[in-house]
């Protein structure tokens, strides 16, 4: 493959090329924080570093090549596990065991220990270590066929940076041994380990134009068990440990709980000063929290669309943490009746928020003003204390969350095709 530097760029930004045809221009570089990085991905890879990936193997192979500069191509649906609970289950592990053992009515609120619990330990391990994709730095991952991307399994960028996902479809990451925490919000609850895509500590990150969902496995459709309903799905995309510098634009998150984590625990304060994330034009269909939910970041959301087709798809969109200071400027949300302005956000120990310009089903709307009296106990103060345009331009960010805003994201967010 004999490629000149034009055509590398060239290949670095493949959904520019191919992009949606009923969407705006398919950009080439990030907006918002990843801008402030210079966040390339694979840009300056040689030739020879320029993969067209197939399958695990192909996938594996090409990330061997570590921190050096590389675009990784993806033709097709990736299985990262296959063979179900099954291929991972080690034979003292049962779910019917597990529940006689560890039932509250007779074990009681104490944690798990004995060996049912180091059984499921042993094969939550051996799942982890099979469906886990761990990207290095300087990497490109760019779906090259319509409805590329991987399913069953988690993609992690851990203490990496310079990384540019784009065009991918992420799914199901399907935790088949969630722990079991019995105190847990008093009553005890159900824990999944995986993202379908995890930053922990990552630096310099751009996703762009793709699309997170649990495939067909809801955790809404799974049983109740030791009192409480399953869940072995975690978020769709969680930016957590220290993470930085990062954009997540034009992509469609839908169907899910508890959808995107910024900033790791309450006392994990060396998270100041970080976590610096830009969302702009993304479509949160159906996710009923945390479309964010931050602790400590500076967290620009710009002209997305939140949606929900019934009620009880939506608890809140914006979770204001422990001193997470989030700018929300120009969003729509399209909800059904009944659904008041104040339920747009929730705190969650956070003491600062302001938005403008937004609108609630096609109406301008004041967020803040609307919260505050519904909660006229609690104080939230407008002073972020940072202004996203000190940072980074943010003209190309800016709309008037107008009905206009919402076709067009719409109809670009989500993979591209070819």
């Amino acid at each position: 493959m004999n490629l000149n530097r034009r055509d590398l760029l060239a290949l670095a930004a493949l959904p520019a090329l191919t992009g949606c045809a009923t969407a705006p221009a398919i950009a080439e570089s990030p907006l918002g924080w990843a801008s402030v990085g210079n966040t390339t991905g694979g840009a300056n890879a040689a030739s020879q570093h320029i993969f067209d990936v197939r399958d695990r193997a192909g996938l594996d192979a090409a990330l061997r090549m570590g921190d050096t500069p590389k675009i990784i191509r993806i033709h097709g649906l990736i299985d990262l596990g296959p063979g179900g609970a099954e291929a991972f289950r080690d034979p003292a592990f049962s779910v019917d065991a597990f529940d006689r053992a560890y039932d509250p009515a007779t074990w009681g609120r104490d944690e798990p220990k004995g060996p049912v619990e180091d059984a499921r330990r042993r094969s939550a391990k051996r799942q982890a270590a099979a469906i886990t994709v761990r990207l290095p730095s300087n990497t490109t991952l760019l779906g090259a066929t319509s409805g590329a991307g991987f399913t069953h399994g988690m993609v992690l960028l851990e203490k990496v940076q310079n990384i540019v996902i784009r065009d991918l479809h992420f799914s199901d990451a399907y935790d088949h041994f969630p722990a079991w925490d019995p105190k847990d919000n008093g009553h005890g609850e159900w824990n999944s380990e995986y993202d379908t895509v995890s930053l922990r500590g990552a630096e310099r990150v751009w996703v762009d134009h793709c699309h997170f969902d649990d495939g067909q496995r809801p955790d809404h459709l799974e049983p109740i068990r030791l009192g409480q309903r399953v869940q072995h799905h975690d978020g769709l995309l969680d930016i957590t440990n220290g993470s930085d510098l990062v954009t997540v634009s034009w992509c469609r998150l839908q169907a899910h709980d508890k959808t995107m984590l910024i900033g790791s625990s309450d006392s994990r304060t060396s998270d100041d000063g970080k976590l610096r994330v830009t969302l702009h034009h993304n479509h949160f269909h159906g996710c009923k929290e945390r479309t964010p939910r931050v602790r400590f970041g500076r967290v620009h959301v710009a002209s997305n669309l939140f949606s929900a087709d019934r009620s009880e798809d939506f608890g809140y969109s914006l979770g204001v943490g422990m001193q997470s200071r989030i700018v929300s400027e120009g969003n729509a949300w399209e909800l059904p009746a009944g659904i008041t302005a104040d339920r747009l956000i929730r705190r969650l120990k956070g003491t600062a928020f302001v938005d403008r310009g937004s609108r609630l089903n096609g109406q301008p709307v004041n967020i803040l003003a609307a919260w505050r009296a519904a909660h006229p106990d609690e104080r939230l103060s407008a002073d972020v204390g940072w202004r996203p345009e000190e940072a980074y331009d943010t003209a190309a960010l800016r709309s008037d969350a107008s009905n206009r805003l919402a076709e067009q994201i719409r109809a670009g967010a989500g993979p591209c095709r070819p």
